[in-house]
């Protein structure tokens, strides 16, 4: 009998190394005892879909008979917790996270319970982010295997002694034993002591063949006859190599595209971090992907950490497939790139700041009702907040409290934010209070509006050597006859629309197909989306919500829950569908390579697929006709002296209508359930017009 130790990561990382080092105490404890055992030790692991993402050490263990004296608490007949003292345990299996950090000891110090690591002369929350790294691990487990152990985590401080640690308490005789630091020498012993506090009500058993009574210490649960395999287990983790190696050419070219950065040959380079910087351009023109561009040219240029910013669920998803095929950090004392939705972004500082706030049982602090249809109350809290920071009862010192403590939401060096003409007038005043005009670059998406009809000015009160603004015109997305294409779909709905076409981008298909989606021609448009190197995520759905079903109830935020409705009639065609109209899946993303994206059409905007399918666009153009509402869509009078009401429903629903035919790259497939209706009518004209470029089918 013997307990096997082993051990897998990147052996050129400083994480594996300090794997090694566990990997030694581990071997030291259990060589050459009779004892059996399976120990696995796993560096630099990738959660794909989890936020944060980057563990440096996870530590799965499972063992026959072991047992050990620690000083724990134990849970006596009564229920009760007993005092602390020394215990037998019996160790059936755990399963551990640590974040390790290098830093020396007078680099950290204790705030509460926080502990506080300096990281350019600014102090971040360790605590904190070890906490998040549990719960990330938690929801893995849960994703991967419908279950999750109970998770100890722990920070090993590599160049930190056991003294400096009591040192941290200012009672270096005595220190408090309830903490999860490692130092840079420890044993099993210490490290299991500490795991026990955290399980904190061990169980009492008697042993049957001493009559002892001892602890049980146990991470995971087990159903009756149920077993795991550590090693079985351990594969999960292996997912991210899966990802990253299946990923399509179209990621790839997009990853290098973005890799190789761009700012060295910008004009407006000078001016970031000294002017608000404005990308301004229509659909197509790469707006979002020069955005995430910059960030990652910031953070190898500068060692920045920036975050984007969007107010589309299903780009956030995008977005962090992208990042994690990067392979981009997410440390809280290093550079990295982050996107997150506005509203998440937003609910983060109101919680920090307890505005809004209620407790729940186990007093965790939310906010009831944070977003409505009408936004009512998100609106009404985001004033609030403003007043706090005008008034000056939230300053530099509060706000610098808040990074330290939500360090992974709000603790940045610059904000990138997507589509900001549809952003609030309340919205953007805080975001140039916390960070400065100076940090912020935003892509301006002209006229395309989702949230509001009411464009935002981000140029209003600054003065012309306060930003800097670039007017994009080429389609960097799009093949020469899809540029075509949508222009003339622009002008038959009278939207001016200037985007050129890239001379090295010739070719492309469009595909108007009416009544149902097909099998034949599905399997004939995916076979050419492969044969172009390209795999099952890179062909994109777009559906109306007339195919999605809302009786599934609602989030804790109120929106409804949603779900395709076809699913299984895209089952029974042998199409693997990665359901983005799923609100609880739209903060991940697919890791199936087998799995196409489909996402409502209301969820498009700054998405691309090498081929993209429209279903039922008719329905779109109706569904957005009947939920149109009058608003005042223009600055001061004009509005109600030059325009009206169905000139203005009309304009929104077109330039809406025009949001989804630019995604695709190569082949542009719409489907129209009614070839009589006004979009139908429109599209067979404009084929009548390129019958060698575009395909009709009846």
């Amino acid at each position: 009998m013997a307990v096997k130790v082993s051990i897998k990561g990147d052996k050129k990382t400083n994480e594996y190394k300090d794997a090694l080092v566990l990997k030694e105490i581990f071997d030291n404890e259990f060589s050459g005892a009779s004892i059996d055992g399976d120990v696995l030790i796993i560096s630099n692991v990738t959660l794909i879909g989890q936020n944060p993402k980057d563990i440096d050490i996870i530590a799965l263990g499972k063992f026959g008979k072991y047992l050990t004296k620690i000083d724990t608490k134990s849970k006596s007949s009564d229920s009760e917790i007993s005092k602390l003292q020394e215990r037998t345990v019996d160790v059936k299996d755990f399963c551990f996270v640590f974040e390790t950090k290098r830093h020396i000891a007078e680099d950290i110090r204790l705030e509460g319970i926080s502990l506080l690591v300096s990281y350019n002369s600014k102090p971040h929350d360790v605590t904190n982010q070890s906490e998040k790294q549990k719960y990330s691990l938690k929801n893995y487990f849960e994703g991967r295997l419908g279950f999750s152990p109970y998770i100890c985590n722990f920070i090993l401080l590599r160049n930190v002694s056991n003294s400096s640690i009591n040192a941290l308490f200012d009672n270096t005789s005595n220190a408090p034993v309830e903490h999860n630091f490692l130092p840079t020498t420890f044993n099993i012993k210490l490290l299991f002591r500490l795991a026990c506090i955290q399980l904190n009500k061990l169980p009492n058993y008697i042993d049957n063949n001493t009559k002892q009574q001892n602890c049980l210490f146990r991470s995971f649960k087990y159903n009756r006859g149920q077993e795991y395999d550590i090693s079985a287990i351990g594969k999960i983790f292996d997912l991210f190599t899966t990802v990253r190696d299946g990923m399509g050419s179209l990621t790839r070219l997009k990853i290098e595209q973005i890799t190789r950065g761009i700012l060295k040959n910008q004009q407006y380079a000078q001016a970031i971090g000294e002017k608000l910087v404005i990308i301004s351009g229509r659909a197509g023109t790469g707006k979002t992907i020069k955005l995430l561009t910059i960030a990652c040219d910031l953070t190898e240029r500068n060692g920045a950490r920036s975050l984007i910013l969007t107010y589309n669920h299903a780009l956030v998803s995008d977005i962090q497939r992208i990042l994690a095929g990067m392979e981009m950090p997410d440390d809280i004392d290093d550079y990295t790139v982050s996107i997150s939705t506005l509203h998440k972004f937003f609910y983060e500082i109101l919680v920090g700041f307890e505005i809004g706030t209620e407790k729940t049982k186990n007093n965790n602090l939310y906010i009831p009702n944070y977003i409505s249809q009408d936004n009512k109350n998100y609106n009404k809290l985001l004033e609030e907040l403003h007043e706090y920071i005008e008034s000056g009862v939230i300053g530099k010192s509060e706000l610098e409290n808040l990074m330290k403590s939500r360090h992974h939401q709000i603790a940045w060096d610059y904000i990138l934010i997507d589509e900001a003409q549809d952003w609030s007038e309340i919205e953007k005043k805080i975001i140039f209070s916390i960070f400065g005009k100076e940090k912020v670059i935003i892509a301006d998406g002209v006229d395309q509006l989702i949230r509001s009809q009411k464009k935002i000015n981000w140029r209003r009160g600054l003065s012309d050597n306060d930003f800097r603004q670039t007017a994009e015109k080429k389609g960097l997305r799009q093949k020469a006859e899809l540029v075509n294409f949508v222009g003339q779909v622009a002008e038959k709905l009278h939207i001016p629309w200037d985007v050129e076409p890239r001379d090295d981008l010739f070719g492309g298909k469009i595909i108007i197909k009416i009544g149902e989606y097909t099998k034949e021609l599905h399997e004939k448009e995916f076979k050419l989306c492969k044969d172009n190197g390209n795999i099952a995520y890179d062909m994109m759905f777009l559906v109306p919500p007339s195919l999605t079903d809302n009786q599934l109830g609602t989030d804790k935020f109120g929106n409804p829950l949603r779900s395709f409705t076809l699913k299984n009639e895209f089952a029974a065609m042998g199409i693997k569908i990665w359901d983005g109209t799923k609100r609880d899946l739209r903060s991940s993303f697919s890791v199936d390579t087998d799995e196409h994206r489909l996402f409502q059409y209301d969820s498009c905007r700054g998405l691309e697929g090498w081929t993209v399918a429209c279903l039922d666009l008719d329905e779109f153009v109706r569904y957005k006709f009947d939920t149109f509402k009058e608003v005042d869509v223009r600055d001061g009078e004009q509005f109600k002296m030059f325009s009206s009401l169905e000139h203005e429903q009309n304009k929104f629903v077109s330039k809406w209508a025009l949001i989804p035919l630019t995604r695709a790259i190569d082949t542009l497939i719409i489907t129209i359930k009614n070839k009589d209706s006004e979009i139908g009518i429109m599209l067979r004209a404009i084929y009548q017009k390129n019958p060698d470029t575009m395909q009709w089918i009846e």
